[in-house]
């Protein structure tokens, strides 16, 4: 009966709110966010205040901070904000001609070409209510899988630690790197030895938190030298035209453009690097119709190859 009781004092309409507030840190902003007054917004917080007998938030300065205790609150409403989605849509399936969803996928800009250019391609014919942001790589990468902010991470096989192989996955495709030179570099032979390779002044891809990139994979072949680092392959590739630099890039991003950008491949005495793509998610998403249409979508493609 107690318990019975503690329900009946709940409002559990407060929770989106609270979570407005808790990711904006300001009245007006989160008002904005949920499309409400801004007076509405104030007593809302005011009705939180007096439930937790926290202020929640503090003015420091000019602008508004989390208390210790709001922050706390943080991880543990948005868990009960997804955990009560998935309640209401239990049961459901996913219509993509018709269901609205929008879906965040993280990924390097070889995979965004290679594998997402392609497979969401028509999008907007068939499931005209359905969003794709794709977002580079990131630091912290793992927490935004496990937070969910991320709906799918494109992450090579290879380059993945014990906890992310932990997550549900798929195996995508393969490739290779290949070292690439600008057709009319004669500082560059017909075939790249370990000790040519030693000298060779490269470009080098490396992301936010250096694991996937170029970078590794030579100091896994030679320690080769290093002139020029970017974030992006194809960034690389377009430095290395014109120029007297290689690279090591994906076969299949230099099938694409290579040779409109006056590159070459070089072949190499050593065995190349590979490459084997997958896709991680969250458990919670193993059984959603959403997710695994998208990710049907992203399986059909890899598979025409």
């Amino acid at each position: 009966m107690a318990e019975n009781n503690e329900w009946g004092r709940l409002d559990l309409n407060l929770l989106i709110p609270l979570n407005a507030l808790l990711l904006e840190r300001n009245v007006t902003k989160a008002a904005e966010r949920l499309v409400m007054a801004q007076p509405t917004m104030s007593a809302t917080l005011a009705r939180l205040r007096r439930h937790f007998d926290d202020p929640l938030l503090v003015r420091e300065g000019r602008t508004l901070v989390l208390t210790p205790f709001a922050e706390s609150l943080r991880a543990p409403v948005q868990a009960a904000l997804i955990a009560a989605r998935e309640a209401l849509a239990a049961g459901r399936t996913f219509d993509p001609g018709a269901d609205q969803r929008t879906f965040t996928v993280m990924a390097s800009d070889y995979a965004a070409t290679v594998l997402l250019r392609p497979a969401l391609r028509g999008l907007e014919a068939e499931a005209p209510g359905v969003r794709v942001t794709i977002e580079p790589h990131s630091a912290d990468l793992l927490t935004l899988l496990r937070s969910r902010r991320c709906d799918l991470l494109i992450w090579p096989l290879q380059l993945a630690d014990p906890e992310l192989l932990n997550f549900p996955h798929a195996a995508l495709f393969d490739d290779e790197f290949i070292a690439v030179a600008d057709k009319d570099n004669d500082g560059v032979g017909e075939l790249l030895t370990a000790e040519a390779l030693a000298t060779a002044p490269a470009v080098a891809v490396a992301g936010p938190s250096r694991a996937v990139s170029t970078i590794r994979l030579n100091e896994q072949m030679v320690n080769q030298p290093v002139v020029i680092t970017v974030d992006s392959f194809m960034l690389a590739l377009q430095l290395v035209s014109g120029s007297e630099l290689i690279t090591l890039t994906q076969r299949r991003l230099f099938e694409r453009f290579g040779p409109m950008l006056g590159l070459r491949e070089v072949p190499m005495t050593i065995e190349p690097p590979k490459l084997n793509l997958a896709m991680f998610w969250h458990p919670r998403d193993v059984l959603s119709p959403a997710h695994q249409w998208l990710r049907g979508r992203l399986e059909a493609q890899a598979a025409l190859r």
